[in-house]
């Protein structure tokens, strides 16, 4: 299993180019725009929801690698870059383990390719209802994300979400709704002219995900969107669900 895995771990940065979207400085107008860019990173950094809500079980695994695209809504990367883009590729390290009583506990780690953009994240879930042949899984979770190897900022942020599945032969398909807080702090002086002292900007956005789990015997692929305020995210994610 490990080695397959590192298999696809290889695959997927092939499917990409390098990303680009470093984070070197501060140089915002105003801090309005500042508010702004807050609001793409907390769409673009958050957690994403990449997996249904049916709980794993207490002998359960959901260990995967996806490739996500996020489209900035207000673009402002070539604020703290000399290389942004309007988009924000990453990759994703997935690790969930099923706990007793419908818990599911996850950790994620994200790295944006040729940037030091790059996040570690963590989720706890609990099945309200666990699902079965004639009724969906419905379950609640709660997650935590915070960048490391910026100097420029800090960001973190952390949300709250209700999540359906249903299981209909090889296909899981599930959505979710629920609202994030994204908090971004200056650590550098601003270069532009809304003066060197930032304020820290605290963002609350509304939460949609949907997606379909397939298992294909020998690993399962997950095709997902998830929505944070105006930031769209589409992901790709390959690896095992048991």
């Amino acid at each position: 299993m490990l080695k397959k895995l590192c298999f696809i771990g290889f695959i997927f940065p092939a499917l990409v180019s390098a990303g680009t979207n470093n984070i070197d400085y501060l140089n915002f107008e105003s801090q309005s725009q500042f508010k702004e860019f807050a609001k793409d990173l907390t769409g673009a950094l958050s957690v994403k929801t990449l997996e249904p809500a049916e709980p794993l079980g207490v002998s359960g695994f959901d260990i995967g690698i996806s490739y996500n695209l996020s489209q900035f809504k207000y673009d402002h990367m070539d604020r703290v870059s000399n290389n942004g883009k309007s988009s924000l590729d990453t990759f994703t390290i997935h690790a969930v383990k099923g706990l007793p009583f419908g818990v599911d506990f996850g950790i994620n780690y994200t790295k944006s390719p040729g940037s030091n953009i790059e996040t570690w994240g963590g989720k706890l879930s609990y099945a309200l209802i666990e699902g079965g042949a004639l009724y969906p899984a419905i379950g609640i979770s709660g997650n935590y994300a915070q960048t490391s190897g910026i100097d420029a900022l800090k960001f973190n942020s952390y949300g709250a979400e209700v999540g359906v599945s249903k299981g209909f032969a090889n296909f899981t398909p599930y959505a979710a709704v629920g609202m994030v807080n994204g908090e971004t702090k200056p650590e550098e002086l601003n270069l532009g002219l809304a003066g060197p002292n930032l304020k820290n900007e605290s963002v609350s956005m509304a939460k949609f995900a949907v997606g379909v789990n397939i298992n294909l015997l020998l690993m399962d692929v997950l095709v997902g969107y998830n929505q944070i305020g105006e930031v769209g995210t589409y992901s790709l994610k390959a690896g095992y669900r048991f």
